[in-house]
């Protein structure tokens, strides 16, 4: 899959990434990738030489889009993620989108484990011998779509101890802009979001449905 994008500079989308039951474990991978339409077909070629014809299965989706479906051999990696009942929330077999030509095929890769614990014994099981052991680059709690960032949570927090959200008002958005050290469109764009945040958190609790106009 990195492949596809040093040479054909193809974007590669995971959409489902799990192992197969039974003895041995396989991968299951299914991908999109996006293309020029000149090189779709030497993907495809390309894709075919690499696997059999069990392995892989290719539909075409548009002019630029092709649904790859993957069985191969389960990665130690994949493997130890999987035995520990983690999750990746990222690839490191796919092309970055970040990554240069001449640059080592290294980033960063993101798992969600269970607790913070389990970091290091999974670490661990990556490394392998004469290659490089990997290094833990950032470590903190999962934050969902709901989730305020810290930028909207103090803004949202700043804004409530101002006075912001009283009736009558207390405090302008100049108030709020001022104490944060950042403009009234930044401090706005924050606080909306944030705010849109919070009630659809407290939507999903109550079970509102929004309803568009017709």
């Amino acid at each position: 899959m990195q492949d596809l994008g040093t040479r054909w500079g193809a974007g590669v989308r995971l959409h489902v990434c799990r192992h197969t039951e039974g003895s041995p474990r396989r991968l299951l991978q299914l991908l999109e990738i996006n293309a020029t339409p000149a090189s779709l077909p030497e993907i495809k070629d390309f894709l075919g030489q690499r696997a059999g014809r069990d392995e892989v299965s290719l539909t075409q989706l548009g002019p630029h889009r092709l649904l790859v479906r993957l069985v191969g051999a389960l990665p130690a990696l994949c493997h130890s993620v999987f035995e520990m009942g983690a999750i990746c929330m990222s690839c490191p077999f796919l092309p970055s989108a970040s990554a240069q030509d001449d640059e080592a095929r290294e980033g960063v890769w993101r798992v969600l484990v269970h607790r913070v614990r389990d970091a290091q014994p999974l670490l661990a099981s990556f490394t392998t011998p004469g290659s490089s052991p990997p290094s833990l680059v950032r470590i903190g709690s999962y934050r969902g779509s709901r989730d305020l960032t810290s930028r909207q949570e103090a803004a949202v927090g700043t804004a409530f101890a101002l006075g912001y959200f009283d009736y009558p008002r207390r405090a302008q958005l100049k108030d709020v802009a001022k104490s944060l050290g950042i403009s009234r469109a930044t401090a706005m764009e924050n606080l909306r979001r944030g705010m849109r945040k919070l009630a659809s958190r407290r939507q999903a609790e109550v079970g509102i449905v929004r309803s568009d106009p017709t």
